[in-house]
């Protein structure tokens, strides 16, 4: 995949010149050209406007074809995107460019299916996995611990650089998850309440290795793509919008790789609404990563799912803190804050990772031996 890093890297790449045979043939070829993005529409919806200009090969006539993208969300368009995505997982070449897969999914109308981009859309969607049939790769658990290190703040516990703070709550004191609770002010002890009175139904799904993730499905990919749509979208303004569809589908292929355990949240209907990606490591619990549908979001669910993680925490014999990582923004940190998460600069001062990665009985990862030494070395120097 090609990832713009950036919403500018992302604009000016997605006006794309795509130059195909006008006659469709079995060895058709076409280049891609980035040029200058223009907007064009109204105040309330902004259309990204794409030109697709058929030429033959003795460079005769030309047509000229405008597909406009238009930055709303739909099942459909998210569906026809997990199909284009999907398909680059699987290691076809052709559908490694994002901003083409973008395109293609939010096509006002849908693309033609005379021209490349409804013709790569229409092969994709004959491959398309069933809503909840997992198609990630099958890393094993090694490669998916080696995944997850980054994420986790590594960088920073092992002295390379420093990373952002981390939000965390000591719990080895605590016996029960109402210390924890107690001493919460009491909007937060009410909105934890109505948390758990929610209809919905959490199911845990270990990551194995060899096998794809569990999470690794259109269903949980919907979850992902909402949850950055509406931070990013609603942040920023509709003009982050393709910027956060950029960023949902990082994030999916980031947390499908790593390792952990994942907590499934269902509907009453039995809709998969959100989920929670958690990795264990050391003495420390880490939140690693947190999706939810706009549904999920008006239901408290994030706030279970901090209440389920600090419980878990408690009752595990050797864990001493619950870290819920960086925050985007200054509100985020406040929220943790508020539910007694103290945001620490010098975070692997007190959440100990320098151990292994924790798993359920019988299921170990292939022993790393550098990293151990790497971080008994750290463990040396940090109880002198």
């Amino acid at each position: 995949f090609l990832w713009p890093p950036t919403m500018t890297t992302l604009l000016l790449s997605l006006l794309l010149l795509l130059i195909v045979s006008s006659h469709v043939t079995p060895a058709i070829s076409f280049i891609i050209n980035d040029s200058k993005l223009r907007f064009c529409g109204t105040e309330d919806l902004i259309s990204e406007k794409i030109s697709l200009r058929a030429t033959e090969d003795d460079e005769s006539e030309q047509q000229t074809q405008h597909i406009y993208i238009e930055p709303k969300l739909t099942d459909d368009r998210v569906t026809s995107l997990f199909a284009m995505v999907s398909r680059a997982l699987a290691g076809d070449e052709r559908f490694g460019n994002i901003n083409i897969a973008i395109a293609t999914a939010f096509a006002s109308g849908g693309p033609s299916e005379n021209n490349m981009l409804g013709m790569l859309l229409k092969e994709a969607m004959q491959s398309l996995p069933e809503e909840e049939d997992t198609c990630g790769y099958s890393f094993n658990l090694y490669e998916r611990e080696q995944a997850s290190l980054g994420a986790m703040g590594s960088a920073q516990w092992t002295g390379r650089w420093r990373t952002r703070p981390h939000s965390l709550l000591v719990v080895k004191n605590m016996t029960s998850v109402d210390d924890w609770k107690k001493p919460l002010p009491r909007g937060v002890r009410r909105t934890l309440k109505k948390a758990l009175q929610q209809n919905f139904t959490v199911t845990t799904k270990y990551i194995n290795g060899d096998e794809p993730a569990p999470h690794s499905s259109l269903a949980h990919f919907r979850c992902v793509v909402e949850h950055e749509v509406r931070l990013l979208s609603g942040k920023y303004g509709v003009g982050y919008f393709f910027d956060s569809l950029s960023e949902a589908i990082s994030r999916y292929v980031g947390t499908t790789r790593m390792a952990g355990v994942i907590h499934e949240y269902r509907s009453d209907d039995g809709k998969v609404i959100a989920f929670a990606h958690e990795v264990r490591k050391g003495r420390t619990i880490r939140g690693q990563w947190f999706y939810a549908t706009d549904e999920a979001a008006k239901n408290y669910v994030w706030f279970h799912a901090v209440h389920d993680l600090v419980e878990r925490a408690i009752s595990a014999d050797d864990v001493d803190v619950v870290d819920l990582g960086p925050s985007g923004s200054d509100a985020f940190t406040e929220l943790k804050e508020r539910y007694g998460f103290m945001s620490i600069d010098d975070w692997p001062a007190v959440a100990d990772y320098l151990g292994p990665f924790h798993y359920p009985d019988g299921v170990a990862a292939k022993k790393d031996l550098a990293r151990s030494m790497i971080e008994s070395l750290f463990r040396s120097n940090k109880d002198e």
